[in-house]
């Protein structure tokens, strides 16, 4: 056991793993405690890693590493990842498919390439607006207006129509089905459906 936690420790590149097997969470940077969960979480080899936002917190470089080290286990053990994050970049970084979530409910989902070269729905164009962009420089970031819904009172339509520019009656009055617009690209909102596709689309639910 302890031979196999000291490998562990070095796959996930620990330093001096054999004399950190001792060591208190304080003892140990984020970036390393985030290696050793990792770790942790990999030494049974599961079928599914379930990682609930892994970078948070951590700067940019650890971030990168940690990503790195994820992706590497993922393709060394055949792992599944499901990686929840806020973070549209790490999704990009990292990610085969996405699904983008608002309110409870899958508001789009495809392939993350066709996603982020397609992206439909208003949340998550939203989200994309508010990524800082070097050639896009504004003296303020942009934020998606309004507030997220009481998830225990959610309006009658459309969840996200409270907040959305392009809502009107309709919107607040029928909740929309998830459908596919694109081939392997679903989206939960009336206003993004092809024309001669709003009768014959395929619904998803």
């Amino acid at each position: 056991a302890k031979e196999r936690a000291i490998r562990i420790l070095q796959e996930v590149g620990i330093p001096e793993a054999e004399a950190r097997l001792r060591a208190y969470p304080h003892q140990l940077s984020g970036g390393l405690r985030q290696r050793v969960m990792i770790g942790m979480a990999m030494i049974c080899k599961p079928d599914l890693l379930i990682a609930d936002e892994p970078t948070t917190a951590l700067d940019v470089t650890i971030e990168a590493q940690i990503l790195a080290l994820m992706k590497r286990l993922k393709e060394e053990q055949g792992t599944s990842i499901l990686l929840i994050t806020h973070n549209m970049g790490v999704v990009a970084k990292v990610c085969d498919e996405v699904y983008v979530m608002y309110a409870g409910k899958i508001m789009e989902h495809a392939e993350v390439f066709e996603l982020f070269n397609h992206v439909s729905h208003p949340y998550t164009e939203g989200l994309l607006k508010s990524i800082p962009r070097i050639d896009h420089v504004t003296d303020r970031l942009y934020s998606i207006p309004g507030v997220v819904p009481n998830l225990l009172h959610l309006p009658n339509g459309c969840s996200f129509c409270t907040r959305c520019a392009e809502a009107d009656k309709d919107c607040a009055g029928s909740k929309p089905e998830l459908r596919q617009i694109r081939e392997g690209h679903w989206v939960r909102c009336c206003k993004r459906l092809p024309e001669g596709m709003a009768a014959d689309a395929e619904a998803y639910e």
